[in-house]
């Protein structure tokens, strides 16, 4: 072997890749002996996305006020920017709130860095 890239041992596996069971949302792998990994369905109620599209989380999530999601971000960012200059804060937290899709006035905007840049 002269250690070229072309002579790579293509017989070596990833067990981790193998046997992954295809399953879907909401269906399993049956492993009792005897069902040679036939798969059961999702429940009727489970919403399914077309292949290779996630257009929602995987998990049901509950519905959240406009103040829970704006004190979650406040936590997020004062985690991730405490301590940092107020023009990397203010940064921050407008490409934050257009992330997420709230609008808060810039007087509020300014309370938020305030706070958060003074660590």
């Amino acid at each position: 072997m002269s250690g070229d890239a072309d002579e790579i041992d293509s017989s070596v596996s990833d067990p981790a890749t193998q046997d992954a069971p295809e399953t879907g949302r909401g269906g399993t792998r049956a492993a009792s002996p005897g069902t040679e990994g036939d798969v059961t369905p999702p429940h009727a109620d489970t919403p399914v996305s077309p292949p290779g599209v996630q257009d929602g989380p995987a998990l049901a999530m509950h519905d959240t006020t406009d103040r829970e999601r704006l004190d979650g971000l406040v936590a997020q960012l004062r985690a991730d920017l405490s301590g940092e200059n107020r023009a990397t804060v203010e940064h921050g937290v407008r490409q934050r709130l257009s992330q997420v899709g709230l609008t808060l006035d810039d007087g509020d905007i300014a309370e938020i860095v305030d706070d958060i840049a003074a660590g």
